[in-house]
């Protein structure tokens, strides 16, 4: 008996943004700022401190720091020591992912719970790979005091798995913590997770009717603010961000499924034309539908996919 165990198509789109090691001197600082993506921050060696805008921590060697975005955050180094640290910027669209990581503004995980993970492992290759991209001069230029370094092929790949492999890490961590009733005190409360949920409903229903948040807010009897403060707590994106997550991924889905034309696609998720399609995708992805699309044609199988 022929036997099958198929696993169900997954379309999700990982951006790893200011990925870097550094050192820093005694005193250091960074001013304070804030950004729309996830950031992973792991105190390599001395001691950094971070001041949110409700509270202030030390990350100690070997701790690790998950902040969602938009946290405003500012960052000094009080002690006589150097400060080393590696420090990555991420998106993910998963959904599901994005609301596990989401659930704290921020989440400082220690040292002892890091090495009960593969976190220390993923780090360590992570700079062999960086230590052996800088033997290769072609790969890296240099800028105000700054190297850059230019991964191709095959290490490419192997970097982002391993940044990947390092947010799976974290996720497993902070589940394990939350179910072992340690998570922080800041978690969304029962009439926020049901505030916010209704606005998710009522973005899935209309995404295509081009409904204004305004529209949501007056509806729930919320102020235009309140909704996206609320939104934005429970789900670490702003309803437009959420929209335009939806909105992306089905994109993408009718572009892989190659069963609608790229103008079918533009009219069935509501744009006025072929072109302001393709120029949005393309802010979105960096390619144009076109490029995005797996090269088969319309209506023929590919031997690739059974």
């Amino acid at each position: 008996m022929e036997t099958d165990i198929r696993i169900a198509s997954m379309t999700h789109t990982l951006q790893i943004v200011g990925c870097h090691f550094g050192v820093r001197q005694p005193f250091w600082s960074y001013p304070r700022h804030h950004h729309h993506l996830f950031e992973l921050l792991y105190c390599w060696d001395g001691e950094i401190t971070l001041s949110t805008e409700d509270y202030e921590f030390t990350l100690e060697a070997g701790d690790l720091l998950l902040l969602k975005p938009g946290v405003k955050h500012y960052m000094h180094n009080n002690s006589a020591q150097t400060y080393s640290f590696f420090n990555t910027h991420f998106n993910i669209d998963d959904k599901e992912l994005r609301d596990h990581l989401s659930a704290n503004s921020y989440e400082h995980l220690k040292k002892s719970a890091i090495q009960q993970t593969r976190l220390p492992a993923c780090l360590q290759e992570l700079e062999a790979l960086l230590q052996n991209e800088l033997q290769n001069s072609a790969h890296r230029s240099w800028e105000e005091g700054t190297i850059s370094l230019h991964l191709a092929g095959l290490n490419k790949l192997l970097f982002q798995s391993h940044v990947l492999l390092m947010i799976k890490e974290v996720a497993v961590l902070l589940d394990s913590r939350r179910h072992g009733g340690r998570g922080l005190d800041r978690h969304s409360s029962t009439t926020e997770v049901d505030l916010a949920h209704a606005v998710e409903s009522m973005i899935q229903n209309n995404m295509y009717t081009d409904i204004k948040i305004e529209e949501i807010a007056n509806y729930l009897n919320l102020s235009r603010s309140q909704c996206y403060k609320v939104f934005t707590k429970v789900y670490g994106m702003s309803p437009r961000q959420y929209l335009t997550q939806l909105m992306l991924n089905q994109a993408k889905r009718h572009l892989l499924d190659n069963e609608l034309t790229i103008e079918e696609i533009a009219e069935k998720l509501g744009f006025s034309s072929i072109s302001h399609f393709s120029r949005q995708f393309k802010r979105w992805t960096g390619v144009s539908p076109s490029q995005y699309r797996p090269r088969i044609h319309l209506g023929q199988p590919s031997s690739d996919y059974k």
